[in-house]
């Protein structure tokens, strides 16, 4: 019986160790100040902006449309640089060659450097309606709330995926920045947080969905006003395997760039 207990407690205890080494020691906003103003104040800011935009110039529902869009929105605005920085920081800061000199399981540490970006990701969605709740009065008595509830949760998981496949760029690439600034430009302008995504033609509809966000906002926006879930199902699936697909292409591109420092026997960026 010992052994079996040491045995199942062992990998679950490790992971929770990298999972909070890999958050307090490589997460730059990790301090009062940074992460306040990063993971409360900046949404706070931006649904103030769209939400009431929107309320004053358009109706209650734009303002109630523009709120859950931004509030999906600043997810992303949290999360994805929050897990990059996990790469880029393990890499400047030379441990990153330790650890591919380590037998340490490599699923293992992928997955832990997203696990407490996640719920930062969460607060600031709910930073954001409750700003617009006490601001516009957006109306919650019609919320299916199960519903609601996991169509955030599926979103929230989409965008740390996306989050994941940025993180090879953040090591292999020092600039990798500029490529992270790409992907969030993208999410507000075809995502449908702001911009209807019937305005744009077919082809960039489709593409639009190949986007955290695109297909997981529609579930958001239906069940927040009593839609069921399973109106929608499609999108809330669909939504489920964009993020599926982000996080295998990362963790490919991650074992991908190890095999690649490996046979140049440098993380140096000039030598790949």
């Amino acid at each position: 019986m010992f052994i079996r207990e040491a045995t199942w407690e062992s990998p679950v205890r490790n992971f929770l160790i990298q999972v909070y080494t890999t958050y307090k020691g490589l997460f730059g906003w990790l301090n009062w100040f940074g992460y306040i103003s990063n993971v409360i104040f900046r949404p706070v800011v931006l649904v103030l902006i769209y939400s009431v935009l929107g309320r004053f110039s358009g109706s209650p529902e734009a303002g109630r449309s523009y709120a859950l869009g931004i509030g999906c929105f600043t997810m992303a605005m949290n999360v994805l640089p929050g897990i990059a920085q996990c790469y880029t920081y393990d890499r400047s800061g030379g441990t990153l060659s330790f650890f591919f000199a380590s037998p340490a399981n490599r699923l293992e540490s992928y997955l832990a450097r997203a696990v407490l970006h996640y719920p930062n990701g969460l607060l600031s969605f709910v930073s954001t309606l409750v700003t617009a709740w006490l601001v516009v009065g957006i109306d919650f008595s019609s919320v299916n709330w199960g519903g609601f509830i996991f169509a955030v949760l599926t979103t929230a998981l989409s965008i740390a995926a996306l989050g994941e496949f940025l993180g090879p760029f953040a090591i292999a690439f020092r600039d990798w920045s500029n490529i992270q600034n790409i992907l969030v430009g993208l999410i507000l302008i075809f995502s449908g947080v702001i911009i209807p995504l019937n305005v744009f033609p077919a082809p960039i509809q489709e593409f639009a969905r190949l986007l955290p966000i695109t297909n997981g906002l529609v579930s958001i926006r239906s069940t927040f006003i009593g839609a069921p879930l399973a109106e929608n199902s499609g999108y809330i699936v669909r939504e489920g395997l964009t993020g599926l697909a982000y996080f295998v292409l990362g963790y490919l591109g991650f074992g991908l760039f190890e095999k690649v420092a490996r046979k140049n026997g440098s993380l140096e960026q000039e030598s790949f």
